[in-house]
């Protein structure tokens, strides 16, 4: 039996204030003091003193002596990374790719890296989808998959290198790419655009575009395509792109991926 949505009488004002003021000291760069404290939250600085006390006591958050600035105690941190360590991959993009099947009637896959090669790992036929022979479980190259390249975009050139000497550049269709000095010019262009292209490189009539996927980690945790027939896929690549990047940060920001410029971390 589910237990209905608590009433606003049933909820513990209190412990909502904790989890405020919790909140405010993880999300402050280089932590955060009692005067900020007070300036931000909407509380008297009594109750906020008395909250971080408790807190700090159940080593939720922890006080610099030097700096008399708070940061979140290892407690919290324990927490956390259990939590997302808990996340399975496939459970969180798999919602995200249902979505996207349904607006572009395309077909959304999520695929994992694994010994030089991709694993699909989850599948999902849009309306308008033509059968592809990619199937769960199937293994295919990185060097000619839209899947497989956004991967390969996230690693040094060195590895790269390591995986095309292991793996071989074999050749699909006529498309498909099979010198290492041109698939290291189209992995900077993958990362200048933010997305890959399989140019029916593995099927003919076949186009896909791609989206690596990131983890709580900042490492890559594999990456989300979408496929279809060339001519529909070149005529919405402007719509099909920004719809997968979108999907793609949502995904990682389920994981707990937290994006970085210039050094800081930000919100989207």
């Amino acid at each position: 039996m589910v237990n209905p949505k608590p009433s606003d009488r049933q909820i513990n004002s209190t412990v909502i204030k904790a989890l405020t003021v919790l909140e405010k000291v993880a999300f402050a760069n280089g932590g955060i003091s009692l005067a900020d404290l007070v300036k931000e939250l909407d509380m008297p600085k009594t109750t906020i003193y008395r909250l971080i006390e408790t807190l700090k006591h159940c080593d939720y958050i922890h006080l610099d002596a030097n700096t008399e600035r708070y940061y979140v105690g290892w407690k919290t941190v324990q927490i956390g990374v259990s939590g997302l360590n808990n996340i399975e991959v496939v459970d969180i993009a798999a919602p995200y790719l249902t979505k996207l099947a349904e607006k572009t009637g395309e077909t959304a896959f999520l695929a994992g890296y694994y010994n030089g090669e991709i694993v699909y790992l989850y599948k999902k036929e849009g309306t308008q989808s033509i059968r592809t022979t990619a199937q769960l479980g199937m293994r295919r190259p990185v060097h000619c998959t839209a899947v497989g390249k956004a991967i390969l975009s996230t690693f040094t050139w060195e590895e790269v290198e390591k995986i095309l000497e292991e793996k071989g550049m074999k050749k699909y269709t006529e498309n498909t790419i099979t010198d290492a000095h041109k698939l290291r010019k189209e992995l900077l262009e993958i990362k200048r655009n933010g997305y890959a292209i399989d140019r029916e490189e593995i099927e003919i009539g076949l186009t896909c575009y791609a989206v690596p996927i990131f983890n709580f980690t900042g490492n890559m945790a594999g990456s989300i395509g979408l496929g279809g027939p060339t001519t529909r896929m070149r005529e919405n690549q402007n719509d099909f792109t920004s719809q997968l990047k979108e999907a793609a940060f949502q995904v990682s920001r389920m994981l707990g991926y937290v994006p970085k410029i210039g050094g800081e971390t930000v919100e989207r």
